[in-house]
């Protein structure tokens, strides 16, 4: 298979992946806004939004209801832009050569993304205090964790850079043997 190929071969595996988190997270985020929003109890037993249990946020009156789904649909698309960047790097990568500004602007947006996915964090962190304060308690819980999203988004982007030097090595050594 020609280094080409396999460039092509990885950008689509990377599209793939990313539409692949895209859908689950939207949905995910989608849904328990709306669940949130019905004003059920938890499916799953004791689950959190941010710091509140599951069947007392749904027991909040309407408004304080909607700012919560607000604060999970901002936390959603903290979680989706990243993983566009990546499926932009991964339609880069598939459609040009690895060497191209194409590519070199989709890392650069990749990497402008999680700033910014970090700021869309502290916003619904931010969202959910609000509520909070409404009903008495004013709690602002923000944490620097080791998520594991953002550990394998990295490991995704360390892959693809990996796997571009090598083909760049090998495409070196090429040139070399015929000089």
């Amino acid at each position: 298979m020609t280094p080409e190929m396999k460039i092509r071969r990885h950008g689509y595996r990377l599209m793939s992946l990313a539409s692949l988190g895209t859908v689950v997270s939207v949905t995910l985020g989608m849904g328990s806004a709306l669940w949130l929003l019905s004003g059920h109890g938890s499916l799953f037993g004791a689950w959190m939004v941010f710091g509140l249990p599951w069947d007392e946020a749904s027991r909040l009156p309407p408004g304080d209801r909607g700012l919560l789904a607000l604060s999970i649909l901002v936390a959603t698309a903290a979680y989706v832009g990243p993983l566009a960047a990546v499926r932009r790097l991964g339609k880069a990568l598939y459609a040009c050569d690895a060497l191209s500004p194409a590519v070199a602007t989709a890392f650069m947006r990749l990497a402008h993304s999680l700033p910014l996915s970090a700021a869309l964090v502290v916003a619904a962190g931010v969202i959910a205090a609000v509520v909070r304060s409404q009903q008495g308690d004013w709690v602002l819980h923000i944490t620097v964790d080791t998520n594991p999203y953002y550990f394998l988004l990295a490991c995704l982007c360390l892959y693809s850079v990996a796997h571009l030097l090598r083909l760049a090595v090998r495409a070196a050594e090429d040139a070399r043997s015929i000089v």
